[in-house]
């Protein structure tokens, strides 16, 4: 289409590039590995101290991991308001991502504990 008739209806022809290459400030591999390593490491970290304790103390560590997996949580959903703001929707839907994982994980953990019904 040439150029006068796009300015005509006002059409605004965008760059394919644009289209297809990610924003610079999304850097969506860093983002995943940094949330991941921080809760596995703190996960495995807790595992093997859980393993090791016995009677009240392993009670004890089990109920600081999930103190630390609502820390983690809770800075997760923070941090998902604070990329909606920011426009940076990609990073935003990963954090959804890691919200839904450990809230199903949780669930699916107090089913088997507290029963079905």
């Amino acid at each position: 289409m040439s150029p006068e008739l796009r300015k005509l209806f006002e059409i605004k022809q965008e760059d394919e590039e644009k289209k297809i290459s990610q924003p610079t400030d999304q850097n969506v591999k860093n983002h995943i590995l940094i949330r991941l390593a921080v809760l596995i490491t703190g996960t495995l970290g807790f595992a093997f101290l859980i393993n090791g304790a016995e009677g009240w103390g392993a009670v004890a560590l089990v109920i600081f991991m999930a103190i630390f997996h609502g820390i983690w949580l809770l800075y997760i959903i923070i941090e998902t308001m604070i990329l909606q703001s920011k426009k940076k929707f990609i990073l935003r839907n990963i954090n959804l991502v890691f919200i839904l994982i450990l809230l199903l994980i949780y669930g699916i953990g107090s089913i088997f504990l507290f029963g079905f019904a």
